[in-house]
């Protein structure tokens, strides 16, 4: 995550405590999957399931990119205070030496819920770049204290040129929104990365889903777009996976464009996550699929 920083610790004012949470909290927003069973094999969780755990660290991964930050200044007391805002910094970083990172926000409207923020990066060996833009976002307070409704983008375009040294999973992006709802439940959450296909990797887009109720039931949603199959046509797979709290569930996967389009997969697993039901169609050699009784009954999110 982007730094640790070096700064006196200080105490939060109600009003300190209303500006930093209307910046979301990494936790707030993570997916939460119950844990492969270690009575199983590796090898032996359902396909899907394997897909499922592997999509849900990779969305928290990038959660904690653009918020582990943020998540890191909450010890400290603002700097500055003004009737409309609040700025922690800046504070030199331990893991971009040589860079200082900033954290402004502002509630420009005492009759609105509505609070706005930005993450700013400035290189401490060259103050002719100014501060840089990591991360913007907006936060509707609509019940209180962290329930309503925001967005966030974390825009690598303007940090890349200028040298930044991301962390190992940031640089192969060029922007990350997240945009998610804490009112109620299902709490709902969704990440669009863009980003530039290449060699190691050809997606142009990932959109990411995740809804949770408040038993611990969940889904995640996974759509990947680019040319994943030899040939002139552009790809979209989805990948569709809810589950219950014990860890049963149920994901799909589909070819929705490009070649292959219509392709199918359904598989389902119990809460040790092994397979009890599994229609693919294309496998090799041919498997009989199963009882489809056997899949679990999800909520609805």
């Amino acid at each position: 995550m982007p730094a640790v920083f070096a700064a006196a610790c200080g105490n939060y004012s109600n009003e300190d405590l209303e500006y930093m949470n209307a910046v979301p909290a990494g936790a707030q927003l993570t997916a939460t999957l119950p844990a492969y069973s270690s009575t199983l094999p590796a090898s032996s969780e359902a396909e899907l399931a394997q897909t499922t755990h592997s999509v849900t660290t990779q969305f928290n991964q990038m959660l904690d990119n653009a918020l582990g930050g943020v998540d890191a200044i909450r010890s400290y007391a603002p700097t500055s205070r003004t009737p409309t805002s609040r700025i922690w910094g800046p504070f030199p970083s331990d893991k971009q030496p040589g860079w200082d990172w900033q954290l402004t926000v502002t509630h420009d409207d005492p009759q609105s819920t509505v609070f706005g923020y930005k993450l700013e990066v400035e290189n401490t060996a060259d103050l002719t770049l100014g501060w840089l833009t990591f991360l913007t976002g907006s936060f509707d307070a609509t019940e209180g204290v962290r329930k309503g409704m925001g967005s966030l983008t974390m825009d690598t375009s303007a940090l890349t040129p200028a040298g930044f040294p991301f962390d190992q999973g940031t640089a192969p992006f060029t922007t990350l929104t997240v945009t998610y709802q804490t009112l109620s439940y299902p709490i709902n959450v969704t990440m669009t990365i863009d980003r530039t296909p290449d060699a190691a990797n050809q997606a142009s887009s990932v959109v990411y889903t995740f809804a949770a109720q408040a038993d611990g039931s969940g889904q995640m949603s996974f759509t990947l777009t680019g040319n994943f199959i030899v040939g002139p046509a552009i790809e979209t797979v989805a990948v569709t996976s809810a589950w219950l709290p014990s860890g049963a569930g149920k994901a799909t996967e589909m070819v929705e464009q490009g070649d292959g389009a219509g392709l199918l997969q359904t598989e389902c697993w119990d809460a040790s996550f092994a397979a009890t039901y599994n229609d693919k169609p294309w496998a090799v050699p041919a498997v009989p699929p199963g009882d489809p009784s056997a899949c679990p009954s999800l909520p609805t999110f």
